[in-house]
């Protein structure tokens, strides 16, 4: 009598639901239409560049629904949780039996008429005048050619062999359900407690945090060791002309722990420093430009000498102005070296200037301040991404499975075969035998068994 939907419990109608075949399909294109969203929109920019790229409003409905950094939304992640449920629940429902059946359940080795009917491949053979004992070694050697460990059943009637192999490949399927199981929590693991940032170091200078992006901001992370820059080198290919290609670009990174050295290594591109669950990508590489500016105020005679990088605001002191520099030039119309600056004042405009060796050179206009360019010191730095992902390691271990269970599955097949000597003489030897998959694999291994009982028959 079958059992309608009322009479099932919420739990069975719930377990039906998440063992259901077509959640399984449903969760692996939603994910594939989510996967190439998060490749069409660049994932973890600056709003700016957001809004300018899709304009306010939508920037807005991205936005809410966390598709900037869907990777790490809580919503991906239930998908990703769902997915693991759903594929617990189906190798559950089936898998009892075949635990049962690898186990538990022996063959039987006799073989019945009964089976004789049922088994997908048989084989009659007539039986000539040979003793039992002959005919029973010559069959035997025939099996060992192909089959191992055989169990040997005798009746009144007739003598049965039997043997089987592959029996473990049954379970192909339940090891590669269970690796993507653990590849999809090594995931969420990584998702939830890994990071990715990003840290610029002078030569020669130690950093022991680096910088996390969280939407529009970048956040100092601290890490449980500091890293030095000691050195930082490129390479370029040796081509004519004034244009230079860089070759390659290295930096010799030295980790520090309580002041002490611990480790010390050439990072490259590709060739990244692995430490205490963190590693450090060689991406970038730039200039700091630290310039030294003499500051003189027409009403006072004393210099008074900033050191300021590109990019930096500094107060001017003594005074309630600040200047700013903007950028160095090697080279400014033919007179020397020079800085562009703006000096910043209370309630006023900001006022561009420029800042020579020699400021006789050039006009600053009607300013209170005296600012002339007194050197340049450049400074290279290494730009390295730094990655936390305790995950990976359980990822590997997935896909390591995973391999194991789609070899498993595909390359090796559960076949049994048994065959079956009548004692009396004009009878027929029955060979038969069954197979899980691979059906053109064994109908090979079938043939050649029961060709070589033919020709000792």
């Amino acid at each position: 009598m079958a059992v309608t939907e009322k009479e099932k419990g919420y739990d069975v109608i719930l377990f039906d639901l998440f063992r259901s075949l077509k959640l399984t399909i449903f969760l692996l294109i939603l994910l594939a239409i989510l996967s190439i969203i998060g490749t069409v929109i660049t994932q973890n920019a600056s709003s700016e560049d957001y809004i300018q790229r899709y304009g306010v409003s939508l920037y807005e409905v991205l936005d809410f629904f966390n598709l900037f950094d869907m990777y790490h939304s809580l919503w991906f992640s239930a998908i990703l949780l769902l997915l693991v449920v759903n594929l617990v629940a189906c190798s559950l429902h089936r898998f009892p039996g075949v635990w049962n059946q690898f186990f538990r359940k022996a063959s039987p080795v006799a073989l019945e008429d009964s089976m004789v009917k049922i088994l997908p491949y048989v084989e009659r053979i007539p039986l000539a005048g040979q003793t039992k004992t002959n005919l029973e070694e010559a069959i035997l050697s025939c099996f060992k050619r192909e089959f191992h460990h055989l169990k040997r059943n005798e009746t009144e009637s007739a003598i049965s062999l039997f043997s089987e192999k592959g029996r473990f490949s049954r379970l192909g399927v339940y090891i590669a359900h269970l690796s993507l199981i653990i590849i999809l929590i090594g995931g969420l693991i990584g998702s939830f407690y890994g990071f990715k940032g990003f840290v610029n170091i002078l030569e020669g200078e130690t950093v022991d945090q680096v910088g996390v992006r969280v939407k529009d901001k970048v956040v100092q992370k601290p890490i449980p060791f500091s890293v030095r820059c000691d050195d930082f080198r490129i390479a370029f290919y040796d081509v004519p002309g004034n244009q230079r290609y860089v070759k390659e670009y290295t930096s010799i990174l030295t980790i520090l722990e309580k002041g002490k050295e611990v480790l010390k290594k050439t990072v490259q591109v590709n060739h990244p420093l692995h430490y205490e669950g963190l590693t450090f990508y060689q991406s970038s590489y730039g200039s700091l430009q630290e310039a030294t500016v003499g500051i003189q105020s027409k009403s006072k005679k004393e210099k008074i000498l900033l050191k300021i990088h590109e990019g930096e605001t500094l107060p001017i002191p003594t005074s309630n102005a600040f200047i700013r520099m903007v950028r160095y030039l090697p080279q400014f119309h033919n007179l020397g070296e020079g800085l562009q600056m703006i000096l910043l004042r209370p309630n006023q405009p900001p006022q561009p200037l420029w800042a020579l060796k020699d400021p006789s050179k050039i006009d600053q206009g009607d300013v209170e301040f005296i600012v002339n360019f007194e050197g340049i010191t450049i400074q290279e730095y290494t730009g390295l991404q730094v990655a936390k992902d305790p995950g990976v390691w359980v990822v590997w271990i997935g896909c390591t499975l995973l391999i194991v269970g789609l070899i498993v599955s595909f390359f090796f097949s559960h076949q049994r075969i048994w065959v079956r000597i009548p004692k009396e003489p004009r009878k027929q030897i029955v060979v038969a035998g069954s197979t899980s998959k691979n059906r053109v694999g064994f109908e090979k291994v079938f043939e050649r068994l029961v060709g070589g009982i033919r020709s000792v028959k």
